[in-house]
This record gives C-alpha cells, structure tokens and sequence, in this order.
C-alpha cells in the first residue's frame, strides 16, 4: 500500500443552498450534492491507498468520497482523530458515568485543536478507501495553543509535521463545508454506520469542526447535534472489546492480539489508524 497526493482542484457551478445547523439554529449556505463534470479530472479513489490531503487538494478528495457515496447502498465510515494531548485526565472510577465522561471529553475537546482526522470509507463488498485530513487549526508555536509536550513529541516521531500543518493544512471550516456539500452528513445519499475506537472523543471534535462552536454544557443538547450529524449508527470498537474478556488495552494491542496487521502507515497516524480501526470492528464483528 502507499500514500499518495490527490490532482488539481475542480469548480462546482451550483449556487449554495441553506440549511439549519442543528447546533446553533442558524442558516447557512452550502451546495446540496456536488455534480459530476462531464471531464472527470479525478478517478475514482484506489482501494487500500492512504490520501494523505491537504488544502491544496482537498476539493479532489470530497470529489472521490461522493463518487463512492452517490452509488448508495450501505457503508462503513470508521474515523480516526490525532489531537495534541488530553489535557484533563479523566478519573477511571467514574467512567461509568455518562455525563462524567462527556464532560471530561467536552473539556478536552474544546481546548484544544485538531491535527488529523482520518476517514475510511468501506462497502458491503470490503472494498476500502482512506483518506488522512491535514488541518492548520493547531500552531505548536502559539502558547494559547495548549498541548502536551509528550503527545506532541510522540506525534513528532511518527511523522506529523506540524509545520506542515501549520502552511498547507485544511482550515477546518473549510473541511466542514464540504462534508455538507457531498452529502457525507445526516445520511444523505447513504446508509452509513459510523465507526471508531474510543470513538467520543472523535464525535466530540468532528461535531466541534461542523458547529464552528465549542461543545455544550448541556449533555442532551450535544447528543441532539451528534445524532442529526452521524445518525443512530455508531460502533465503538472499545465497547464490542465487553463481549471479550480477554481483550484488553488499546488498538495497537487488541488488533495484534486479533492477528490484525497494520495495512499502511503507522500509528498516530489518523488515517492508517482509522483503517486499522475498521478491520478490527470486522473481526470482532465475525467473532
């Protein structure tokens, strides 16, 4: 497998339409589904391949996920979320605890910014697409930015390159845009279960990049945003790991218990854990 940079940008001629952002109550103005040009500069995505993308080809990118989406059918989206440290540590007595946890993760979530966030795409037929989405919105050299340094020193060593980020990465708004313009969101043009590992934390920072606003205090009014966004169909792998007693830790280790090797890329990485993700979720899935 390999990792490969996405072709020139297309333009999409049709005016924005409005919609509601469940968040907020507010209009806003995106394209309903992109059209397809009658010149197609951008095939169809190679199954197996990590797109590492960026602002330069991002519009690429969204072009191959609705060309996959728009078949319909049923699909898998497993997502992957690197971010710069948890800086609350939750107390493990009360994980237990809904409304701990969420506001745990709401805290965490909120102050601070996303790096990475990796997105597989899989059919009924295991045919698999990944994408790895590079965003500008973190700035290591900023001291408002918070962080910590061990996580960004662990990052560092496998492979981000935060200056990168910082001159070529995806401002987020731009990312949330076109998840509403090809029709990713609120299942649109497509069944899709939605996968992770651990996956709030995931949900909390995507919701976050899709209301442009920080998470909520009020914990129904969250879940409210989360389930127009991604729907009823939501997996955690961690929580399939219950029915397992003898599985136990964090991807790396359950997926190398289960016999799993790591397709591309390494770990850290958005994308190549998002595809590890999914074909841990098929396995325990088969079990």
């Amino acid at each position: 497998m390999q990792a490969v940079e996405g072709t020139p940008c297309l333009q999409f001629p049709l005016p924005p339409v409005p919609v509601v952002n469940p968040y907020l109550g507010t209009m806003e103005y995106c394209y309903s589904i992109i059209p397809l040009p009658m010149h197609d500069p951008d095939p169809l995505p190679i199954p197996g391949v990590i797109y590492p993308v960026w602002k330069s080809n991002l519009v690429p990118a969204f072009s191959q996920i609705w060309k996959l989406i728009s078949q319909g059918g049923r699909w898998f989206a497993s997502i992957d979320t690197e971010f710069p440290g948890t800086i609350y540590d939750y107390d493990k007595g009360r994980l237990h605890d809904p409304l701990y946890k969420y506001m745990m993760m709401k805290k965490n979530v909120n102050d601070t910014n996303i790096i990475q966030l990796g997105l597989t795409l899989a059919d009924l037929n295991q045919n698999i697409y990944t994408w790895e989405f590079n965003f500008s919105d973190f700035d290591i050299d900023r001291e408002d930015h918070k962080h910590i340094k061990r996580s960004i020193e662990l990052l560092k060593r496998h492979g981000i390159d935060f200056w990168r980020n910082k001159e070529d990465g995806i401002p987020s708004h731009e990312f949330a845009r076109m998840c509403r313009e090809v029709g990713l969101l609120e299942n649109r043009l497509v069944e899709l279960t939605w996968v992770g590992f651990q996956i709030s934390s995931d949900l909390g920072y995507f919701t976050k990049i899709l209301t442009g606003q920080k998470l909520p205090d009020d914990f129904e009014e969250y879940k409210k945003a989360e389930r127009i966004y991604f729907g009823d169909r939501v997996c955690d792998v961690k929580d399939m790991m219950n029915s397992f007693p003898t599985l136990k830790g964090g991807l790396n280790n359950v997926a190398e218990k289960l016999g799993i090797a790591r397709a591309a890329g390494k770990s850290h990485q958005a994308g190549s854990d998002s595809l590890l993700t999914y074909l841990t979720f098929i396995k325990l899935s088969s079990m």
